[in-house]
């Protein structure tokens, strides 16, 4: 429903707008009572009648038995946390079986905020405890940008010594890069669903679903860079010959720099350079081509390995084309 009312002056300085009796009766109001007023980054100024308080907390309850699943569990888990519960509590007929205590414990480390505030043989109360407005999506996307980028960094030069102990911790690294991408999918269902939110992080929907698409992308990055780090194992001994290593080094180089620079186009909101990274990502995608095609002559498990990677950094560059063209959309 849309209403209009005309702003009217009283006294000398002070404008004034009358509020629609209906929101005043269904927001259970009366004189003398306060509401928030937020005003935020597009514009728009948001009236709530909570104010002073905080806003309820999501609560969600799960009930478990004998049959539950604990990977499925984690799952459920993970989607009640990015959809924004605040609060998660998990209650069974009978004693909580270990493998699902183990589950519950393991995403309480998975993610940021939730932490076990009540455990006893058949119930568990998870309570996300982060003051959410100490960091915005801006940082955690800034973060998550120059972890990604070091993993695909690192990946090809554990590829080129073979070394698998910094082909391990690439992997191990990519739970820490899920776990801030859940974070801000968190961040924009709080922003959709409270306006009082998203005046204190000085945001608004159109900037949260850039946030998350931005994230979305250097999540699947950093996917790319694991993959990367797992065709380590593939190669086993095999050593790429330094001719193709350092083809295969150039292209690297390529795709971090058009990540790089996707990123910064992205921040500024610049739709020039934002257009240079997509057109180079055409560029980057013939020289992956040209390496597929000189790495598939090459004999049994390295040309499987040479391809995936390959694969890998073209798909990065392709990722990086996405966030340039979310710069485009935010800049016009």
């Amino acid at each position: 429903m849309s209403e209009t009312r005309k702003i009217q002056k009283t006294g000398g300085s002070t404008f004034i707008v009358s509020l629609p009796k209906q929101w005043i009766s269904d927001s259970n109001l009366k004189k003398g009572d306060e509401v928030r007023l937020d005003i935020r980054s597009d514009g728009l100024l948001c009236i709530s009648p909570n104010a002073g308080k905080e806003s309820e907390k999501l609560s969600k309850h799960m009930d478990i038995d004998e049959k539950t699943n604990s990977k499925a569990l984690l799952r459920e888990l993970i989607g009640c946390y990015v959809t924004g519960y605040d609060v998660i509590e998990i209650r069974s007929k009978r004693r909580i079986p270990t493998d699902i205590k183990r589950t519950i414990h393991d995403f309480t480390r998975r993610v940021i905020g939730p932490e076990i505030i009540e455990e006893g043989s058949e119930l568990i109360v998870i309570q996300d405890v982060a003051d959410h407005t100490d960091l915005s999506s801006r940082k955690i996307v800034r973060r998550m940008h120059l972890m990604a980028r070091d993993m695909i960094a690192e990946a090809i030069e554990a590829v080129r010594n073979l070394d698998k102990s910094l082909a391990k911790d690439i992997i191990e690294r990519d739970d820490e890069v899920d776990r801030l991408h859940w974070f801000v999918e968190k961040q924009h269902s709080m922003t959709g669903r409270n306006p009082s939110f998203a005046a204190k992080m000085n945001t608004d929907l159109l900037e949260s679903n850039a946030m998350l698409a931005a994230s979305k992308a250097l999540e699947r990055i950093a996917d790319h860079a694991t993959r990367i780090a797992h065709a380590v194992e593939m190669l086993k001994s095999s050593k790429i010959a330094d001719e193709t290593m350092k083809e295969l080094e150039d292209i690297g180089k390529n795709a971090v720099s058009i990540l790089d620079k996707s990123v910064d186009a992205f921040f500024r909101k610049n739709s020039t350079l934002a257009n240079d990274c997509i057109e180079e990502t055409s560029g980057l995608r013939d020289r992956t081509g040209s390496f597929l095609e000189e790495a598939m002559r090459q004999k049994g498990k390295t040309a499987v390995g040479l391809a995936f990677i390959a694969e890998s950094i073209e798909r990065t560059g392709g990722y990086s084309s996405d966030i340039a063209e979310i710069a485009i959309n935010l800049a016009e």
